[in-house]
């Protein structure tokens, strides 16, 4: 007869759960029980893996986090909050990123399965055509799903946290055009959910001013330094009417916008003020420091991680957990507006 999970628990005089926590290498396992427990495992060549089927039905304490793109500092403070949690709650994460790729996403949430992970948490935007929204629909019926700084409608046990970026974007808007910025310029990739939602935001609230705008004033960028240097670039080649209010995507957008004003003598804030979003460390870093939309990346992180270990042990009342959580914002004025 084979050797099981239960003959091992009894033989070491331990419940299940402990020797869960002995392969999840948990500080909260004295090093004699440790012994004993891998002592039994060697002698009766018994592996993890085999343990993983036959605690497959229980918690094993191990999150699959994906983000999109790990030099983004975006994700430093989520990572960093959600890690902690974990460990306060004996539970260990595996870190992977997936380029901005969907099909790289898959396949990394795939890796996880065999990885024998409790369920996932993803962090970033998604695209508008979003190929995997049904897939992890899908896969919301065996696992738990939290998404942070995005939402997809449906799903068993899918959840988000995130920041209501068109209301972000519509209260610092408003706030700035109520100082005299009249003239707004935007960057930013359209191909994600969340540059529609400022997009949304400053056409709501040139509307609700009436202030002049058209296909020239929104200007593709992607996501990165770069972009916002290419970005300023087509901005000059419009031969645009000074000042005016750059309204940046992302603060990577906007410290590489910023840098190319600077080299070309443009005054910020002066001729060209600028507004960030995210908050990340960098916008306070740069001279002139960039105001922006403060989502507090930590505050996100730290509730998704929570959020995920409360589905994994309110299995039974998962209709009382809210599916979408808005976490709070603000707006830091810098140095890059008047």
């Amino acid at each position: 007869m084979a050797y099981t999970i239960n003959d091992l628990a009894k033989e070491c005089n331990v419940s299940i759960a402990t020797i869960s926590r002995v392969l999840n290498n948990s500080p909260k396992v004295s090093p004699k029980t440790k012994e004993k427990i891998l002592q039994a495992m060697k002698e009766h060549n018994y592996s993890p893996n085999s343990l993983a089927r036959g605690m497959k039905k229980m918690n094993m304490n191990i999150i699959g986090v994906l983000i999109s793109d790990i030099a983004n500092p975006f994700f430093t403070d989520i990572v960093k909050s959600i890690e902690q949690i974990a460990q306060k709650n004996d539970y260990k994460i595996f870190l992977c990123s997936t380029q901005n790729d969907i099909e790289q996403e898959r396949k990394q949430i795939e890796l996880l399965k065999q990885k024998q992970v409790d369920g996932f948490i993803l962090a970033g935007s998604r695209p508008v055509d979003d190929k995997n929204e049904a897939y992890l629909i899908e896969l919301s019926k065996n696992y738990p799903v939290v998404l942070i700084n995005s939402f997809i409608e449906g799903g068993d046990k899918l959840y988000s946290v995130m920041v209501d970026e068109k209301e972000a974007a519509e209260n610092a808007l408003d706030l700035l055009v109520q100082k005299g910025y009249k003239n707004i310029y935007f960057f930013g990739d359209p191909a994600w959910k969340t540059t529609q939602a400022k997009i949304q935001a400053l056409n709501s609230i040139c509307k609700k001013y009436d202030l002049y705008i058209d296909d020239n004033h929104f200007i593709n960028c992607e996501y990165g330094y770069n972009s916002g240097i290419e970005g300023i670039n087509k901005l000059l080649n419009l031969n645009p009417k000074f000042p005016l209010l750059l309204f940046c995507a992302s603060d990577q957008i906007a410290v590489g916008a910023k840098k190319a004003l600077s080299e070309r003598s443009i005054k910020i804030p002066e001729q060209v003020s600028i507004l960030g979003f995210s908050n990340t460390v960098i916008s306070a870093l740069v001279t002139p420091t960039i105001t922006t939309v403060d989502q507090k990346m930590y505050s996100m992180g730290e509730q998704a991680a929570k959020l995920f270990i409360k589905i994994c042990n309110n299995k039974k009342n998962l209709g009382q957990i809210k599916k979408k959580t808005l976490s709070e914002y603000n707006l830091i004025q810098r140095e890059s507006t008047i």
